[in-house]
C-alpha cells in the first residue's frame, strides 16, 4: 500500500468532490504522485462502500466501460452490444452512484467525451488524472472541457521530500553514505515530485549510480525518465 505523503488535505478534498458527484481534472507533472492519489481514493471509496471503477490508462471509451463494469459487476454483458451495456451501466449508476477514476488520461475521442458528459448529473463522481509538463499540455486539456473543476498537484515541500527519502532508505543500506550535498542534489532532481524521490532512492541501492561516493546525477535522472516513459510504452 503506497502512502500519500503530504497529500492528506488534497485527498480529503477530492474524496468530498467525488462523493458529491462532481467531475474533476487532476493534473501535474509525471512523478508528482497522481497515481498514488487515485489508488488511495479507491481505498477511500471502499470505506464509504461506494462502487468505484479505476482505469489505470485511459485512452478510449472502452476504458471507461471496462472500469464501470468492474465497479458494477451485476450489469450483464454477455450477448449485449456495447451501447446496450453502457445504457445498463447508466441505470446501475443512477440506482447506486459511485466513483470513476481515470488515470493517465490521453487524447480521448468524440465518443469518450460524449459518454462522459452523458454521465454527468446522475451522482457519479469522476476524477481524471493527466500529465502536464508544460503550459501547452494544460491548454490542450482545458480545450477538451471534460471537467467542472481543475486541481493542480503542487510540488511537495522540502521537509516532506526528506521524510520520503528517509522512509524509503530505512530498509536496505546504500553502497555509500548519503552526504548532505548528495541529499540536496536528489531534492533538485525530484523538484517536489514524490514519485521521483522514491524511484531515485531505490535506484541508489545499485552501485552503478555512484562514483567515488558521489551520485552520478545525470545517469540517475536519465534512468528515472526511462522508467517513467517505459511504463507508457508497456501499456
Amino acid at each position: 500500500m503506497r502512502c500519500v505523503y503530504g497529500r492528506r488535505t488534497l485527498l480529503e478534498d477530492l474524496a468530498e468532490l467525488l462523493l458529491g458527484g462532481r467531475t474533476v481534472l487532476l493534473y501535474g507533472p509525471m512523478g508528482s504522485g497522481k497515481s498514488a492519489i487515485l489508488e488511495a481514493l479507491v481505498r477511500v471509496m471502499e470505506v464509504y462502500r461506494r462502487p468505484c471503477g479505476f482505469s489505470q490508462r485511459t485512452q478510449s471509451l472502452s476504458d471507461i466501460t471496462g472500469a464501470l463494469l468492474a465497479a458494477y459487476p451485476e450489469v450483464p454483458r454477455r450477448g449485449r452490444a456495447q451501447r446496450e451495456i453502457r445504457s445498463a451501466l447508466t441505470l446501475a449508476i443512477e440506482a447506486e452512484p459511485g466513483a470513476l477514476l481515470l488515470d493517465h488520461l490521453g487524447d480521448p475521442g468524440t465518443q469518450f467525451k460524449g459518454f462522459l458528459r452523458f454521465l454527468r448529473g446522475n451522482g457519479l463522481g469522476v476524477l481524471m488524472a493527466a500529465d502536464v509538463e508544460v503550459p501547452r499540455d494544460h491548454e490542450r486539456l482545458r480545450a477538451m472541457r471534460l471537467a467542472y473543476q481543475e486541481i493542480e498537484v503542487p510540488p511537495l515541500p522540502s521537509r516532506t521530500m526528506h521524510r520520503i527519502l528517509a522512509d524509503v532508505l530505512s530498509g536496505d543500506p546504500l553502497p555509500f553514505a548519503l552526504q548532505h550535498a548528495e541529499k540536496s542534489a536528489l531534492m533538485r532532481i525530484a523538484r517536489g515530485r514524490a514519485g521521483w524521490i522514491v524511484m531515485a532512492s531505490r535506484l541508489l541501492r545499485d552501485a552503478h549510480y555512484w562514483r567515488d561516493g558521489r551520485i552520478r546525477k545525470e545517469s540517475l535522472r536519465a534512468e528515472i525518465m526511462s522508467q517513467i516513459m517505459g511504463r507508457y510504452v508497456a501499456w
